[in-house]
């Protein structure tokens, strides 16, 4: 099993304990390992174990033997992550913050839209975005200083032609088929609030503000005007938190009252916030909010929809490209690196069913009308497809070239492991 398996896990796995149906399992909170002064815990072996069993179709009663090998090996990779945790630690290895919650965002999102909305998600997890994003914050520092320390590590490795095509000649009867595939390019725009959104919701905030200043109960103004639906049923508590566990603008605000005192109107990128200090211990603090969200209009959606006609039509009209109006116009963060272009995507592997219908219903070279997904409205060109094949050199090669390389870099990683290994505590003991 390769190391990396735990480094991106699924982050329904990491919140659904005690939630959904495997939760039911009996999990005995023994220690299965201590890796430095770091325990490893046999449920979350379990866990982990359980949900791999669940991808793998492996039956925990019926297939006993084949489980116990996946628990093994999952605890072998939680080890191994924990080492390198360690090892993080000890070369000073640290992740910008920013870049913890950009993660983090784009990996919510991503669960948001496979649940099919943020309600979605919330009712099969049993919790709120806010908790969501507690729970997961620490999982995320974690994958990306064990992907930063194996970047630092092994981003040197080069690979030749001659150990790819051997790599391929070794592997391509085991090799997977390459489905139906369609290379496209889009340009993605997001609604954003127009500048009467934001004024409705800042007067509403100012007229909170007023009423909680002549003695307004700040629960239940909470409870009705909040469009945190996490907090709001709460009187607006947010609970104990550190302050880096907040957006900057909302932790700078926080931190700077005393018990009981209340901000002035703080503007996030949820809107506009009245925080009140319940109380603050060390680095922690627990405050309410009331958050007024600034929500697109039916004018702003509709603004957004023209302007994206517009360019599709000035692309037809040979006034500019997609590449160019990618990179000019597109919220898609990807947009530096790929111009637009969202590469071979296999059609089975489409979750969004309006991105697939809309490339479905395209000849080569075509570019749709605007459509909406969760993520904005979007216009689509298709620039070739293929037909379902066995892997090629010639077709593939950028594929078999990065299998080749991973199987590389996985045994330079198994190797560099069992020389640090030594220089670590570790007791196994499940």
């Amino acid at each position: 099993m390769r190391l990396n398996f735990l480094f991106p896990v699924c982050l329904l796995i990491l919140l659904v304990v005690g939630q959904t149906a495997f939760a039911q399992r009996q999990l005995i909170d023994r220690i299965a390992a201590v890796v430095d002064d770091e325990a490893i815990l046999e449920s979350e072996v379990q866990n982990y174990a359980y949900f791999e069993a669940l991808n793998q179709k492996i039956d925990p009663e019926k297939n006993k033997d084949e489980y116990e090998k996946l628990e093994h090996n999952i605890l072998e990779s939680l080890i191994n992550q924990k080492i390198l945790l360690a090892q993080a630690k000890l070369d000073s290895v640290t992740v910008d913050e920013s870049q913890v919650e950009s993660t983090l965002d784009q990996q919510i999102q991503q669960r948001v839209q496979q649940a099919g909305g943020e309600d979605a998600l919330e009712k099969y997890l049993g919790k709120k975005i806010t908790e969501i994003r507690k729970l997961y914050r620490n999982n995320v520092r974690k994958q990306l200083l064990t992907q930063k320390i194996q970047s630092s590590r092994f981003q040197d490795i080069k690979i030749s032609r001659f150990e790819v095509e051997t790599f391929f000649k070794t592997y391509q009867d085991s090799l997977p088929e390459v489905g139906h595939s369609i290379n496209m390019s889009h340009i993605l725009m997001e609604v954003k609030a127009g500048d009467a959104a934001f004024e409705e919701a800042r007067k509403l905030a100012a007229y909170l503000l007023d009423s909680l200043k002549r003695g307004g109960d700040f629960a239940a103004l909470a409870k009705t005007y909040s469009n945190d639906p996490g907090s709001a049923k709460k009187g607006g508590e947010l609970g104990w938190f550190n302050r880096a566990d907040f957006v900057k603008e909302f932790a700078e605000a926080a931190v700077k009252l005393e018990p009981g005192e209340i901000s002035d109107i703080v503007k996030t990128q949820f809107g506009y916030h009245i925080i009140q200090l319940i109380q603050k211990s060390g680095d922690k603090i627990n405050t309410r909010h009331i958050l007024i969200g600034v929500n697109a209009t039916e004018d702003d959606k509709k603004a957004t929809m023209e302007k994206l006609k517009q360019i599709r039509q000035d692309i037809l009209d040979g006034k500019t490209t997609l590449e160019e109006a990618a990179m000019k116009y597109s919220d898609d963060p990807a947009k530096k690196g790929n111009l637009g272009n969202l590469g071979w995507i296999e059609v089975s592997t489409f979750q969004d069913k309006a991105f697939l219908s809309a490339a479905q219903s395209l000849k080569v070279g075509e570019i749709s009308e605007p459509f909406e997904t969760s993520f904005g409205y979007h216009i689509v060109k298709l620039n070739d497809r293929r037909e379902k094949r066995k892997m090629n050199l010639r077709e593939d090669w950028q594929s078999i070239e990065n299998m080749a390389m991973n199987q590389k870099q996985a045994k330079e990683m198994d190797k560099w492991l069992k020389e640090i290994r030594s220089k670590f505590y570790v007791d196994v003991r499940m």
